[in-house]
């Protein structure tokens, strides 16, 4: 009996330190997203209303060791995991993941401190992470691609969050106090249309040809 109940202890005690933690993916009104990067929070272009599906949104972690983010030295996030997708709200510059009744799933154990990032882009680039990946490697940032989109990465990170155990209280990654990510904005990377591509070749053409005669 002692036995029995010493093995029960163990498993137990496995299963609690194997338990999923929960943190909440999701912004207020204080931390919506905006479609205009390069200004500050108060200054912010609100991403406008938009049928849910219009923007997409992934969240990864990282040991809380990790403090920091360099979008523009990291863009495709190595040495984060991806944990869940999101999708915009029906309301303005808001967005959800939470795919459980209390939060999103993100830990293998809790509970668990770890930092968290976030990155978003418009439906038109794809709707998994793979796809804004692949669409940021065929050289859309630099203005080179498959098509124009909407494409950010917030350039504050979830510091030292702790994921608590189902059942326990539930922690935002977004929020306006240091630590927290405070909104973000997405920019628009053009890509020029075939017809342009045409143009500027003519143009080069004629101008080539004007110098051999001259």
């Amino acid at each position: 009996m002692k036995k029995l109940l010493t093995i029960t202890a163990l498993l137990g005690a496995a299963s609690l330190s194997f338990g999923q933690g929960i943190v909440s993916f999701a912004n207020q009104i204080g931390t919506r997203i905006s479609t205009n990067s390069a200004a500050a929070p108060s200054t912010y272009t609100l991403q406008a209303a938009a049928p849910v599906g219009t923007w997409y949104y992934a969240l990864f972690r990282a040991p809380s060791t990790q403090n920091t983010i360099n979008t523009s030295t990291d863009p495709t996030l190595n040495g984060w995991t991806f944990v869940v997708m999101g999708t915009n709200t029906a309301s303005a510059g808001r967005l959800s993941g939470n795919n459980t009744s209390e939060g999103v799933v993100t830990t293998p154990s809790a509970p668990s401190t770890d930092d968290y990032a976030v990155a978003g882009w418009s439906v038109n680039i794809g709707t998994s992470w793979a796809q804004a990946q692949a669409w940021w490697a065929n050289g859309s940032a630099a203005g080179s691609g498959l098509n124009p989109g909407w494409f950010g990465i917030a350039p504050t990170i979830g510091n030292d969050i702790i994921a608590q155990p189902t059942g326990g209280s539930i922690n935002n990654i977004f929020g306006s106090t240091a630590g927290l990510i405070n909104g973000f904005g997405l920019s628009f990377f053009n890509v020029p249309e075939p017809s342009t591509f045409a143009l500027a070749g003519i143009g080069a053409a004629a101008l080539l040809i004007f110098r051999r005669r001259k």
